[in-house]
């Protein structure tokens, strides 16, 4: 009976080691399968994110080219102030006033950005700098737009400046209006550029735009690097 008993008991415990080193075969397969899964799924992510970047790079460089444009024009006009009528009659005073305002915009796409973080899998990227990339593009991207909005009110105010002193539709003949015709209206345009508001509001325009062009191009710099680090990942 004790030789029986033995012999149940080691037959018992081979079986239930037996069971325990299916079980963890079984474990050790699940785990790599889901591996296999996540690595698979996070090189798909890393590829869209690149190829996004690829994209959103060469918006911002069309964007960041506009505004120094923008910029060069409005620094042309602090140049014009105080200037003789004769100087003025010289320049296209229109076509300058209009591309004042035709400074860049942030056009980003970021639909990789946002499946990452709303889909939970953001603490599942294995390069850490990319992790640390994607939370600086959100936090210079609101710079961006921040910037954006305050420039965007010194063009509102220097519009309405402009209602009762020059005619918009001369301006206005650049733009989608596209007017064959300058306003029929008498007014001397040409005042504005003896006025010390008018000097005030392209000079604060200038400076929001300096501010602004300096935060795209920081973002440009944010982009660049995670090009680079998507690019070692996928």
């Amino acid at each position: 009976m004790e030789n029986k008993t033995a012999n149940y008991l080691k037959y018992a415990i081979g079986e239930i080691v037996l069971v325990v080193i299916g079980i963890l075969i079984a474990l050790q397969i699940n785990n790599w399968n889901t591996n296999r899964i996540n690595t698979i799924e996070e090189g798909k992510i890393i590829r869209n994110l690149n190829s996004e970047f690829k994209l959103n790079k060469t918006n911002l460089n069309t964007e960041i080219l506009r505004t120094e444009q923008s910029i060069n024009t409005g620094k042309l006009i602090m140049g014009l102030i105080d200037a003789d009528e004769k100087v003025l009659n010289t320049k296209n005073t229109d076509s300058i006033l209009y591309k004042v305002f035709e400074y860049g915009g942030l056009k980003a796409s970021e639909n990789s950005i946002l499946e990452i973080l709303q889909s939970g899998k953001f603490q599942n990227l294995t390069n850490d700098e990319l992790k640390s990339l994607i939370i600086e593009w959100t936090q210079k991207k609101n710079e961006v737009q921040r910037t954006q909005e305050l420039a965007n009110r010194n063009s509102e105010d220097l519009i309405r400046y402009l209602y009762k002193r020059y005619p918009l539709k001369n301006i206005d003949a650049f733009g989608i209006l596209n007017w064959k015709e300058k306003s029929k209206l008498k007014i001397d345009k040409y005042l504005i550029f003896k006025d010390i508001e008018f000097e005030n509001l392209i000079d604060d325009l200038l400076y929001k735009l300096e501010n602004f062009k300096d935060a795209l191009i920081s973002l440009q710099a944010v982009i660049d690097a995670i090009i680079i680090e998507s690019q070692k990942t996928k």
